[in-house]
């Protein structure tokens, strides 16, 4: 069977992946050792701004498995013919990305080949867990809350107002493009990670790709219940509503990097953390017996199909 364009789905992860690699846990994009944590993540996306989004995709991950980042190393593939500015480029990226989040850059590796066509980045991060952090699904009963905070498709608003702007310039203000050109300042979850454990043990998973859809079904999959989520309840911008419907994506499936999702026992002690910190979040929906996992919106209710492809692959695959 030919694999589809993407990050590779749960039922193909399941049967070639996990069930071939010895002790590998498909619900976590980070591996918990002791009290370290340790991730990798690719940047495959047609984008300028690989070094950013590779920073910013393994500090998160390793905030959503409870841990501090610490160490970043980078390996950057090229395609023949690249020029060194390119290059350049993309270190500049990271080291000021990797300064913002506090992680020390350390080790990697640079190599122009064949075997890509466009600008690859790949990082791995590393650090120590906080205290309180869950990493499975352990005691989460249905009833749990699931917190979200910030809002989806935050990433993905800011890649298209950097790599889309003189279409987008066309169609909108220019106030709005300043605006989400400047989202990058929320694409870290570090600061939600500490807000949440200090109210008490949570279980968290960053929102990435394939969006909140994406994010939702894999976190019933780590607690092994049911969800049901109330879809007004879900925090979006009007700016990212109003770029996905000029290039006809869904926004629910698009790249949320900057958003997390926590489950706790002690909700309003969450959501008193966020606030204090100045952090938005919102409750969402809530656990459930079983394994339905239903999206409300009003009245309608629909069931939660299994992940995507990550909607900005339309645009900048």
């Amino acid at each position: 069977m030919e694999l589809r364009k993407g990050k590779i789905g749960p039922n193909v992860f399941d049967r070639s992946v996990k069930k071939r690699i010895e002790q590998l846990d498909a619900a976590y994009d980070s591996a918990v050792l002791d009290q370290m944590a340790v991730t990798a993540d690719p940047i495959t996306l047609r984008t300028s701004l690989g070094g950013i989004l590779s920073v910013y995709a393994a500090v998160n991950d390793l905030s959503a498995a409870g841990a501090v980042p610490e160490i970043y190393s980078p390996v950057l593939l090229l395609p023949p013919g690249s020029a060194e500015q390119e290059l350049r480029d993309l270190s500049d990226q990271i080291s000021e990305t990797a300064r913002k989040v506090n992680v020390q850059v350390s080790g990697g590796h640079t190599e122009v080949t064949s075997a890509v066509t466009r600008p690859v980045v790949i990082g791995t991060a590393a650090g120590r867990r906080r205290p309180g952090a869950e990493t499975g699904p352990q005691s989460w009963r249905p009833g749990a809350a699931v917190i979200m905070t910030k809002w989806i498709g935050l990433e993905g608003t800011w890649l298209l107002s950097r790599e889309k702007r003189q279409f987008l310039e066309e169609r909108f203000p220019a106030a709005m493009l300043e605006r989400t050109s400047a989202y990058d300042r929320w694409l870290s979850t570090v600061p939600e990670s500490a807000a949440a454990l200090r109210s008490g043990p949570c279980l968290l998973h960053d929102v990435s790709e394939g969006g909140i859809f994406a994010a939702l079904w894999t976190l019933a999959q780590m607690t092994g219940t049911g969800l049901e989520i109330d879809l007004k309840s879900i925090p979006v911008r009007q700016e990212t509503i109003e770029y996905t419907d000029c290039f006809q994506i869904n926004p629910y499936q698009m790249e949320s990097g900057g958003a997390l999702l926590i489950v706790t026992d002690r909700p309003e002690d969450v959501l008193r953390e966020m606030a204090a910190d100045g952090i938005p979040a919102a409750r969402i929906g809530r656990l459930t017996a079983g394994n339905d996992k239903i999206i409300r919106n009003r009245e309608e209710i629909r069931y939660l199909d299994l992940p995507q492809p990550e909607a900005l692959l339309q645009v900048l695959g």
